[in-house]
């Protein structure tokens, strides 16, 4: 790529948020709920905006709504990726004048999206930890196959690892997305008292909460009024700890990408 069109953390940013507005007009207008989450929600309540080395946006809705956006979500400017193009197992909006490139991800299968934005489903769940966890080894286990199977047989030329591509490949990735999707609705949102984000997370699992948690509330993101859970604080606590408190310097780091502006 042309290192003259690289875009620089506070565009990808800019454009990032672009997205999330253009989101959050669509949500409002439909009555479809969504909350901040993740590294998003943390720079919402911390920093009234993004986490300064924050190059990403998540938000996450209860299933139905998630279900639905998914259904009638459209934009003159955005893209939608749903899961069941078998890629994620979850969906991405994203603008298609951008590109960007993940350094851990292998675009044999794809080419590469743009800058995006990442939303996740919220499911309903039992408050019983053994229940949860068996639930949550599954997703893992599945999501693993997912990414094996979007790799090439030989990923990094090593045939040794080569057999265990061979089995998710003939599952098909759109297979597994729908058996992640199966297992991550066991229980029905609606009529569940606690809710779950089951998804692998290099943050670690964050368990059950009530679904008094995810009462809707607004706040201050980059000077607009965004939805957040009601109980964030619950919710962050659980996800990042004392979250209030500031990395050490050598942990505020972005993700590893590179993104540039299309020709």
């Amino acid at each position: 790529m042309d290192e003259n069109k690289r875009i620089e953390l506070k565009d990808i940013q800019k454009l990032s948020l672009a997205i999330l507005l253009d989101i959050d007009e669509f949500c409002r207008k439909h009555d479809i709920q969504y909350f901040l989450a993740c590294g998003t929600l943390l720079g919402a309540v911390r920093h009234q905006g993004f986490i300064p080395w924050d190059d990403d946006v998540d938000i996450m809705m209860p299933r139905s709504d998630y279900q639905r956006f998914l259904e009638s979500y459209k934009s003159d400017k955005y893209q939608l990726l749903k899961p069941s193009a078998g890629r994620y197992y979850y969906a991405k909006v994203y603008d298609p004048k951008t590109i960007k490139y993940e350094d851990n991800i292998d675009y044999h299968k794809y080419e590469p999206l743009g800058i995006d934005v990442d939303v996740f489903p919220l499911d309903g769940i039992i408050n019983d930890d053994e229940v949860i966890n068996k639930l949550y080894q599954k997703e893992c286990f599945l999501e693993m196959l997912l990414r094996l199977s979007n790799q090439p047989i030989f990923y990094r030329k090593n045939p040794l690892k080569a057999i265990n591509r061979l089995i998710p490949r003939v599952i098909g990735s759109r297979n597994l997305v729908k058996m992640i999707e199966r297992n991550a609705m066991t229980y029905d949102y609606d009529t569940s008292d606690y809710v779950i984000r089951m998804r692998r997370s290099t943050n670690g699992f964050t368990g059950a909460l009530p679904k008094s948690v995810y009462e809707e509330a607004e706040l201050s993101f980059e000077g607009h009024l965004l939805k957040v859970p009601k109980g964030y604080d619950i919710w962050l606590t659980r996800f990042f700890g004392d979250y209030m408190t500031l990395p050490p310097e050598e942990k505020r780091v972005t993700h590893p990408i590179r993104c540039y502006y299309r020709d």
